[in-house]
């Protein structure tokens, strides 16, 4: 009976993932778009299968569309590897990481959170929690078993929503970070790793005013911490302090003018050169980029 029960298991993550997970070349660069959950610190099935559908989900992916939810992989009897999550470099979501029991999470690629839909708890909106990750059980080998370092380096913008960082005791380096440069909202800070645990960022993480910032231990997890003060008639970033040196509300990250071919990344879309909101009639959207639909494709 067990068996059919796993098979049938098998069978349904088969067809979850495939409609899931929608990937496809174009101009040379290969991206993978999926799509994300709002099952908030919840799951279903066994701890081995929750897993399982995590990794199918996300393996390989690029963009997240959606939610990032990462949770409930507390369990001593599975291992766990997170090197699924190392391509993704948009979320048009929220980012939930919680109830975990790794060492590191390596979402070393992601640079945009776009937060869409922000993660409501009470009358507060977040674009980014961690909480609740250092469930493991501490043994000789491992006294301070729990999460230490969220490997984000990549990460320029949190577009909407406050981050809650929250009981993770083993949790290193968030006081490094300067999130001034990341999101505009209010950081909530509290219960994470002390510098006898952690240790020091490296040396060469240290920015003009030799203040040190980083995601990780390493030289390649320095924060990038290059920012310019926007005049408060900027709406979102800016290349200059000016009132008219805002960038193009259709601008992520940054950009270089004020046009919106100046941008360093689209906020939504790219059509043409060009950061669109959506995607104009004839042409469709994958990842973050607008392709003309083939007039000889007949379906």
């Amino acid at each position: 009976m067990w068996k059919l029960i796993f098979c049938f298991g098998i069978f349904i993550l088969n067809i979850v993932n495939a409609v899931d997970i929608w990937e496809f070349s174009h101009k040379h660069h290969k991206e993978k778009v999926c799509y994300g959950t709002r099952m908030g610190f919840s799951y279903s099935g066994s701890h081995e299968y929750h897993y399982e559908s995590l990794r199918r989900r996300y393996d390989e992916c690029t963009h997240v569309i959606g939610n990032l939810e990462i949770t409930n992989l507390n369990n001593g009897n599975v291992t766990y590897d997170l090197g699924f999550l190392s391509k993704v470099k948009v979320v048009t979501g929220y980012v939930l990481l919680g109830l975990l029991n790794v060492e590191t999470i390596p979402l070393k690629r992601l640079r945009f959170i776009r937060a869409d839909e922000m993660m409501k708890i009470g009358s507060k909106e977040y674009g980014l929690v961690v909480a609740l990750t250092s469930e493991g059980t501490p043994t000789t080998e491992n006294p301070n078993p729990g999460l230490k370092e969220i490997q984000l380096q990549s990460l320029r913008e949190i577009s909407q929503g406050k981050v809650m960082i929250t009981q993770n005791p083993t949790l290193c380096y968030m006081d490094t970070i300067d999130w001034s440069v990341i999101v505009n909202g209010s950081v909530e800070i509290k219960d994470t790793g002390n510098n006898a645990l952690c240790g020091q960022c490296h040396k060469s993480c240290k920015d003009s005013s030799g203040v040190s910032h980083c995601w990780g231990h390493s030289s390649n997890m320095c924060q990038n911490t290059h920012h310019v003060q926007c005049d408060s008639e900027c709406t979102g970033r800016c290349f200059g302090e000016g009132p008219t040196e805002c960038c193009h509300e259709q601008c992520a990250i940054g950009c270089w003018n004020v046009e919106d071919t100046d941008c360093v990344m689209c906020r939504n879309y790219q059509w043409k050169g060009h950061c669109v909101p959506e995607c104009p009639i004839g042409w469709y959207a994958k990842a973050q980029d607008c392709i003309e639909i083939d007039k000889n494709f007949v379906g």
